[in-house]
Parts: structure tokens; C-alpha cells; sequence
């Protein structure tokens, strides 16, 4: 299977949906994404039952984010580039 160009419904630019998706996708039996990931993450955003966000400023490169949890006074917290950096290099180690 080979990777899929498809243009988003919602912005109209073209996305990629990877060998790898289409599998996952097949093998829960959905259909494939019409939206990009940008437009599907602003429409569950928009969820009545989306989990609340809470406004960030990651402790290691400064960068304002949003987490989905209440950050705790004392706890760093990381932006999602630095986090998943983070579990990266834990993953190599």
C-alpha cells in the first residue's frame, strides 16, 4: 500500500496518509481522514466534551503551549516538542 495524497475538506491543502495509517485505519475498521491532522485537532477542540487546556510556558525552551492536565506549582512542565524529545531520548537510553 503505498502512501495517499488526500485534500482536506476543511483547508483544502493536500496531506499525506501514510502506509502506516492506512493500516491502523483498516485494522479498526474506519474510514480514511478527510480532515488533516490540523483541522481534525481544531474540530475535537471545538467538542462539547474536549478535555479543558491549560495555557503553558515549557520550563526547558520557553515556548507557550497548551497541556490537557492542570499544571502542578513546583513540577516542570515541557511543551509537546520538548516532551516528546524527552521521551525519545529515554526510549534510546
Amino acid at each position: 500500500m503505498p502512501d495517499i495524497e488526500i485534500p482536506c475538506i476543511q483547508c483544502k491543502e493536500i496531506f499525506h496518509f501514510t502506509e502506516k495509517e492506512q493500516e491502523i485505519f483498516y485494522q479498526r475498521n474506519m474510514m480514511p481522514p478527510q480532515r488533516c491532522q490540523q483541522c481534525r485537532g481544531k474540530k475535537a477542540a471545538l467538542r462539547e466534551d474536549a478535555p479543558e487546556k491549560f495555557e503553558i510556558v515549557c520550563d526547558h525552551c520557553g515556548k507557550h503551549d497548551k497541556v490537557p492536565f492542570q499544571p502542578k506549582v513546583g513540577r516542570p512542565v515541557l511543551c509537546k516538542d520538548c516532551y516528546d524529545a524527552s521521551r525519545s531520548r529515554a526510549r534510546v537510553a
